[in-house]
């Protein structure tokens, strides 16, 4: 019976890869035939983030949280955590810090964090068609504008976005190349960085940034950037 669960759970991952469906019963739009090559890319980002997680107490914020285990992290850490998301089903898994729910872009909230997290979130500001987004074709440059006006005088801010030729694919992502990366940028200085490639359907392996830039125009797939701001005073 379990190799026969086995079989059947593959195949319907492989239906569900070529025909969007479970997307479709969610309301979201289909992604495209294939599905994305992507597996993996939260993985990585998360680890990088929690391991260089600055020991606290701190103040911390993490925007679109989701169900992610950075909030769980910060929290270890002995941080004073505030998440913002558009989906509220971590309050109901953990406790222990401040939800607000809603776009980031639009809500108040007072400056002072020494950590800021913004984990493979920046790039779906202002696209129209998931989460409940209205078409703003500026929203993650005014989101960064906001998270250095938001940091502590020593504060860092974490950043994970999608690295490659410079494009737009709505209404999934953006992705940062040499001419947006600078203006997402302008304003930190970056403390550390990593980048991440792979080849098609295969694993993910460390890279150059420059690499990491030529990385062809493809919905499906994208270099990973990893982040570790300050901003410029």
């Amino acid at each position: 019976m379990t190799a026969l669960g086995n079989i059947l759970r593959s195949y319907s991952k492989r239906l569900d890869r070529e025909l969007g469906l479970r997307a479709w019963l969610r309301g979201e739009p289909r992604p495209p035939r294939g599905g994305f090559d992507l597996a993996g890319e939260k993985i990585i980002d998360w680890g990088w983030i929690c391991v260089n997680l600055p020991v606290g107490p701190k103040t911390g914020l993490e925007i679109g949280c989701g169900e992610s285990p950075i909030l769980p992290g910060m929290l270890t850490h002995g941080y004073d955590v505030t998440c913002v998301d558009l989906d509220a089903t971590i309050t109901t898994e953990l406790r222990g810090f401040r939800f607000i729910k809603g776009d980031f872009n639009e809500i108040e909230l007072l400056p002072g964090f020494d950590v800021i997290v913004a984990c493979s979130v920046i790039e779906h500001f202002g696209l129209a068609g998931r989460y409940g987004s209205t078409a703003d074709p500026d929203a993650d440059i005014r989101a960064m504008t906001k998270i250095r006006s938001l940091l502590s005088n020593r504060g860092q801010a974490f950043i994970t976005v999608p690295i490659g030729s410079d494009s737009l694919h709505i209404p999934w992502h953006r992705v940062y190349g040499r001419g947006r990366l600078p203006l997402l940028l302008n304003g930190f200085t970056i403390k550390e960085s990593r980048f991440w490639t792979k080849s098609p359907w295969g694993p993910w392996y460390e890279t150059t940034l420059m690499h990491a830039l030529d990385q062809p125009v493809d919905l499906q797939r994208y270099a990973l950037g990893q982040f570790l701001l300050v901003g410029d005073h």
